[in-house]
């Protein structure tokens, strides 16, 4: 239990943080492992994974991980995934600020305000879910 509360006020930390500088937050927790999910505008940006243990099938770009020292960023199943420790915050903020605009400076403001406005975006798909 005290694992679980230390991961979500790291969790409630960054959202606040993210929050500040203009971001869209939603947190999901998965009920199995624990781990803490922060989807960035709507899913147009990425995704925030907070937990104690490794999970190379997570599809989140951004990968909080308790006591991580292994490599920084790796290439796995056709994704550029982030690794950071506990204790490195604000470089994950940073890194999630220039994805953002990286996304905007490919698209333009115009189609990723579009994007993250919508309810849902999937990496393949948008849709809306119902009920």
């Amino acid at each position: 239990m005290l694992r679980k509360r230390k991961e979500r006020n790291l969790a409630n930390k960054i959202k606040s943080m993210l929050l500040k500088r203009g971001f869209i937050i939603n947190m999901d927790i998965s009920k199995k492992t624990g781990s803490i999910y922060l989807k960035i505008d709507n899913g147009a940006c990425g995704t925030i994974r907070i937990s104690n243990h490794r999970n190379d099938k997570a599809r989140s770009k951004f990968n909080m991980i308790k006591n991580y020292t292994g490599k920084r960023s790796e290439f796995l199943n056709g994704q550029m995934k982030m690794f950071y420790n506990y204790g490195m915050i604000g470089r994950l903020i940073a890194d999630v600020e220039i994805e953002r605009s990286n996304k905007i400076i490919k698209y333009g403001y115009s189609n990723y305000k579009k994007t993250r406005d919508r309810e849902f975006f999937n990496d393949y798909y948008i849709y809306k879910q119902v009920a």
